[in-house]
């Protein structure tokens, strides 16, 4: 079982609307067969930071299936035009559970 760790950098003042973004993306990518484990953003350290963590089911190719899935939903299509105008950088992580981790 994979995970996908991604981190937003959102420009500033924009964090509420990319929870209203993400609000309209999550139900699409969750039907992909992703689960949002959490959405946190960062209190201390870099402003404006999100944290994303999606378990994706399965290995690293997962990503890009559930993504391609994913863009063929117009909904999703017409939220994820929307990501540039809040996001000025992301960056994604593949991680696997270690055996001491329950």
């Amino acid at each position: 079982m994979g995970y996908m760790l991604a981190r937003l950098q959102v420009r500033p003042g924009r964090v509420a609307a990319l929870t209203e973004i993400m609000s309209h993306m999550t139900p699409v990518l969750e039907r992909q067969g992703w689960t949002l484990v959490g959405a946190y953003q960062t209190t201390i350290g870099r402003f404006n930071e999100i944290w994303d963590l999606w378990d994706i089911g399965g290995d690293a190719s997962g990503i890009a299936t559930g993504l391609s899935e994913a863009r063929n939903d117009p909904e999703f299509a017409e939220w994820a035009a929307k990501l540039p105008e809040v996001v000025e950088s992301e960056e994604t992580r593949y991680m696997e559970k270690l055996n001491y981790n329950k």
